[in-house]
């Protein structure tokens, strides 16, 4: 499941890249669809579900779901499992370590104009 949501992931984000020509985008979306249909349903889709979901959350709210990450690891360390189990943990996980690259961006110099 980890391995086809992280290339499901990049396919879609190649999909924006510069220079990627109509047919390799319909391709891309032919395989994020049939990678998601493998996954939706079955004994599965439920953390499908929820790896997609943390995905999204980390992709639009980082700040919010960082703070989310660290309130699960301080309630883990004290004993408390605070309602997730380690495969929806696993998932928050990977969902940050897919976003990353999204989030962090290279500043740019600032320049005044005199």
């Amino acid at each position: 499941m980890r391995s086809d949501f992280r290339e499901q992931a990049s396919l879609q984000a190649r999909t924006y890249q510069a220079g990627v020509t109509e047919n390799e985008v319909g391709e891309s979306f032919s395989k994020v669809r049939e990678i998601h249909g493998r996954w939706s349903s079955g004994p599965y889709a439920e953390q499908w579900r929820y790896l997609a979901d943390a995905y999204t959350d980390f992709r639009d709210r980082p700040d919010a779901m960082d703070r989310f990450l660290d309130n699960v690891e301080h309630n883990l360390a004290q004993g408390w499992g605070g309602g997730l189990d380690e495969v929806q943990r696993r998932s928050l996980y990977q969902a940050k370590e897919l976003t990353e690259p999204q989030r962090v961006r290279p500043r740019g110099r600032n320049q005044r104009e005199r």
